[in-house]
């Protein structure tokens, strides 16, 4: 089996070494790409096909080739492999968005996929270095999952709203209920709720025991606050682009 396949590390990951920051520099590129050329992806179907197939095709190879490496090393395990996290998760309901366009899965990946997978690329809890198998498909599979989240809400318009944000709140803590029953039996640490991840998050300031599960709360609560605030913002910018474009077409 190749060394960039295999589970032994020769060199570990190092927060903001080469790779990471060109990695970081390619998902920022691709999040500015897909603001600038929305509009062209509106007009024309056939590259939006293509956008679109192009990330449901990332997200899908990344599910089923993590599966095949943890069977091809024989470490295949619950803890590490099933899409119970918030970014497995929703790579599964990105997928299905992608399918069907469907705004309430929509709304769900805008608060509780973006920008955890945004955290998890500045912060990720992930030990091989490039180019081993782990590090790319890690990077990869957490960029596809924001770009499809932007991409999901340029292309359908789907609305923020504070409704939106109190209806999706709620099913996270129905999601999460479920895991923290599921992880006592099984002994997993899904959603962080057993314990902090491996690497230093902002999760390790939350504190031990109750506490953490009161200022975790109170974390999720604020990062969806910021996330529909930070679409009525972008909105109001793209609403004055608009109008000023508008504006010039007329006078013209």
């Amino acid at each position: 089996m190749p060394a960039w396949f295999d589970t032994n590390i020769d060199e570990r990951f190092e927060a903001f070494s080469n790779s990471h920051i060109v990695l970081l520099l390619l998902f920022i590129s691709g999040i500015v790409g897909l603001f600038l050329s929305y509009r062209i992806l509106l007009s024309y179907q056939l590259l939006q096909q293509l956008v679109r197939w192009g990330l449901f095709s990332i997200l899908l190879m990344a599910e089923i080739t993590h599966t095949l490496w943890g069977i091809a090393n024989g470490s295949w395990s619950m803890e590490d492999h099933a899409p119970l996290h918030l970014c497995g998760l929703g790579s599964i309901l990105s997928m299905i968005a992608l399918v069907t366009y469907n705004r309430k899965l929509i709304q769900f990946l805008y608060f509780a996929a973006i920008l955890p997978a945004l955290i998890t690329l500045i912060t990720p809890e992930v030990f091989y270095s490039f180019p081993h198998f782990r590090f790319m498909k890690f990077f990869l599979h957490h960029m596809a999952l924001v770009w499809t989240g932007i991409f999901l809400l340029l292309m359908t318009t789907t609305p923020i709203t504070i409704r939106v944000l109190g209806q999706m709140f709620f099913l996270l803590n129905g999601y999460a209920a479920i895991i923290f029953f599921l992880n006592g039996q099984i002994g997993t640490n899904y959603l962080f709720l057993a314990s902090t991840p491996d690497v230093t998050t902002p999760l390790d300031m939350l504190g031990d025991g109750v506490w953490y599960y009161i200022h975790l709360e109170l974390f999720c609560f604020g990062l969806f606050v910021f996330m529909y605030f930070l679409y009525k913002a972008v909105s109001a910018i793209h609403s004055k682009k608009s109008s000023h474009t508008d504006a010039l077409l007329n006078e013209t």
